[in-house]
């Protein structure tokens, strides 16, 4: 019940931000996108990601963030294609470094050439 309660209050917060007249901060966006992937409301983080996205382009960790969620919905094409951007953005990054190589080992079908080079 107490979950139920909690997601019911993070899909209010959510729906009155979306709804504002004026536009949300970028790190507006991203705390309720963090809330939602935590209560595994994976289209509901995903869309609040985008918006960031669209905000800051050029942030390796939303990309990263990106492809997490789109992993999350089984949408692993896609997850490839931003989990590759986030480490072109940011090859030092050892946490965007560790989810590509995870999401490697998880998804071998995507990488016919093997995984040797992230080893």
């Amino acid at each position: 019940m107490k979950r139920i309660v909690g997601v019911l209050a993070l899909l209010l917060t959510l729906s009155l931000v979306a709804g504002c007249g004026h536009r949300a901060r970028a790190g507006d966006y991203r705390d309720y996108a963090y809330r939602a992937a935590r209560a595994g409301l994976w289209r509901e983080a995903l869309a609040r990601w985008e918006q960031v996205h669209e905000l800051t382009p050029d942030d390796p960790g939303i990309l990263n963030n990106l492809a997490v969620a789109h992993e999350a919905q089984g949408e692993n094409l896609r997850a490839k294609e931003l989990y590759e951007g986030a480490v072109a953005l940011a090859p030092d990054d050892e946490e965007i470094r560790h989810n590509l190589l995870e999401f490697r080992r998880a998804h071998p079908e995507l990488y016919p050439e093997g995984n040797e080079d992230d080893e």
